[in-house]
């Protein structure tokens, strides 16, 4: 790096406090940003409206779309496109604030239209976060959960929700991990099915409830859940973590009393297994950067298309709002002032550098 812009990178620290942390709740109420999108309907001759309304509801839709993309990592984005269309299409018009026609007409058998949208895409992205398709733990290792042994749906959902909400390792619904042979066999045989499937991680559990004393005379059925965690790392076989705990639960009937257990075990057994093995993954560090004078989405598109040519994964926008977009990416190598430098190589702007921290830099768009 030429001296110059070594000295110029790192004399403005200060400008970075904004976004040294995550995003302020208030980042969720950013005002609408637009970008242009095209729509086409099949054309009816006999009623233009109608026409003419599915065109604009497809350019909404491709909007829409196109604000989620900035937001998701690449990877995230080929491998759940059908849960993000799931989750964003069933009611665009949500995520709309308004939309200006800039051309329309019919073209041969259809009607087409352009349009400029202003779109709530801060609330795109909350959606797609309380998915974990975006945010933290988005692009995460990919964890495969087994239940062995008998059947314990109680255990399994409370297992499940308490492990996602702590982990940034994200439980995926792998075919292998619900194959009646698989879960009754060795579990070497589950590993290696784990492996095969791209999966990072592998959860093989058991649990079971049985009663706990004699309630009978009460009225009630005290009960107790046994319950066991492996947690391994799919592709070398290693065992990770090996957890085990109990919990307790009552009702007046027996299942309800075996059911309040297992998802009293499943939840603590969760928890544990999220915060112990989190530790022990290997994550390649984030670092954010900031551009100060982005005022819509389709300079920030351009912007992201610029940085997934550096040497980085996980490249998406966390926030646009007030003028500035931030992005998160986490590169191979952890010298700031190099990736900073290489932003610069393959910018089309004209970016002007604004400073660089420990974990991040910033740049401004020339005005």
């Amino acid at each position: 790096m030429k001296p110059r812009l070594k000295i110029l990178l790192t004399a403005c620290l200060p400008l970075l406090a904004a976004c040294a942390h995550a995003p302020a709740p208030g980042a969720l109420k950013a005002p609408p940003a637009a970008l242009e999108a095209d729509g086409t309907a099949p054309f009816d001759v006999k009623d233009l409206a109608a026409s003419r309304a599915g065109a604009v509801q497809d350019a909404e839709r491709a909007a829409v779309l196109r604000a989620a993309a900035l937001y998701l990592d690449e990877e995230v984005r080929a491998e759940k496109a059908p849960a993000v269309e799931a989750a964003l299409l069933r009611n665009p018009h949500l995520f709309v604030a308004r939309h200006k026609v800039l051309s329309e007409g019919q073209d041969a058998s259809f009607y087409r239209v352009r349009l400029k949208v202003w779109l709530y895409h801060a609330r795109i992205a909350s959606e797609l976060r309380s998915l974990k398709l975006a945010g933290p733990g988005a692009s995460g290792p990919r964890a495969a959960f087994a239940l062995r042994g008998q059947p314990a749906p109680a255990f399994a959902a409370a297992f499940r929700e308490a492990f996602g909400r702590r982990s940034p390792a994200v439980i995926e619904d792998f075919p292998f991990a619900s194959d009646p042979a698989l879960l009754a066999g060795p579990e070497e045989k589950l590993l290696e099915a784990a492996a095969a499937s791209g999966a990072d991680l592998l959860l093989s559990a058991t649990a079971a409830a049985a009663p706990a004393g004699a309630g009978l005379n009460t009225g009630f059925f005290p009960s107790k859940a046994d319950a066991a965690v492996k947690v391994y790392e799919a592709p070398s076989g290693k065992l990770l973590l090996e957890l085990s705990n109990q919990a307790s639960g009552i009702d007046p009937t027996q299942a309800a009393s075996f059911a309040k257990a297992l998802a009293s075990a499943g939840e603590l057994l969760g928890q544990e297994a999220a915060s112990r093995s989190s530790r022990l993954l290997k994550q390649d560090a984030e670092v954010r950067l900031k551009f100060y004078g982005v005022e819509d989405l389709e300079t920030a598109e351009k912007l992201k298309a610029q940085l997934l040519k550096l040497d980085a994964r996980g490249v998406r926008l966390e926030t646009l709002d007030q003028g500035s977009a931030v992005f998160l990416a986490a590169p191979r190598g952890t010298d700031m002032q190099e990736l900073a430098s290489a932003v610069l190589r393959g910018d089309s702007f004209g970016l002007v550098p604004e400073g660089t921290g420990a974990r991040e830099a910033a740049f401004s768009l020339p005005r």
